[in-house]
């Protein structure tokens, strides 16, 4: 059991990482500071796949990613909550507040 549980937590985190490649490539997080951006990138590169990632520091980016983005395709938004879905995170709300106050 505990050899399927570390798969799965490599599995998952060989997702994390892919994403959050992708959306770096998409601009997903071009509006951050550059410092935060070669962080973001340093922990991917310190990751080594081997599933030992902590996820709740990359989670932190995604959640302030801008996914209205010219690069962004609606489908980059979807699969992230999806992740966020299947390991247990609440979903991306991409509207904010100011949608709700209209």
């Amino acid at each position: 059991m505990i050899l399927q549980d570390n798969k799965y937590r490599q599995r998952m985190t060989n997702m994390l990482i892919d994403l959050t490649r992708e959306m770096l490539n998409n601009g997903v997080f071009d509006h951050l500071p550059d410092d935060e951006i070669a962080r973001l990138h340093w922990m991917i590169m310190q990751s080594g796949g081997d599933g030992n990632l902590p996820l709740q520091p990359l989670l932190t980016y995604w959640y302030r990613g801008d996914y209205y983005s010219p690069r962004v395709s609606p489908r980059m938004l979807q699969s992230c909550n999806e992740f966020l879905q299947r390991i247990g995170q609440p979903m991306i709300d991409v509207y904010g507040e100011e949608f709700y106050e209209a």
